[in-house]
């Protein structure tokens, strides 16, 4: 096991997914739109009220995932571990695609810029 019990791992997952998010939200809804690399729009707002939930949510259930492995790793069946495990993966993985989902959605009207020209 690691130097973490489980609710500080998943403190500390889930502080780096919401720190993550922040970031991405700065630079996604922020930085870019001042730069002029994308334009302001009602599709941004609606976006940026839409990642709140999705990045807040995304960060819980990273943070549940890894928790949710670490203890799957100490289980002693090793049948039903391979099945747990790959199940607490896939939902880290549903968790990240809400902390990326402002940055995939700024790339994408980055992307409609350029291309529009």
């Amino acid at each position: 096991m690691s130097n973490f019990s489980f609710d500080d791992l998943w403190r500390k997952d889930f502080l780096k997914g919401i720190l993550l998010w922040i970031v991405i939200e700065i630079v996604s809804f922020l930085v870019l739109p001042g730069l002029g690399a994308i334009r302001p729009s009602d599709r941004l707002k609606f976006w940026f009220g839409l990642s709140i939930p999705l990045g807040i949510g995304g960060a819980l259930i990273l943070g549940g995932s890894s928790r949710f492995i670490a203890m799957t790793n100490e289980r002693a069946a090793s049948g039903s571990k391979t099945l747990l495990s790959l199940l607490g993966q896939f939902s880290g993985s549903i968790g990240l695609a809400g902390i990326l989902f402002p940055f995939v959605m700024v790339v994408g009207e980055f992307f409609a810029k350029i291309f529009d020209r």
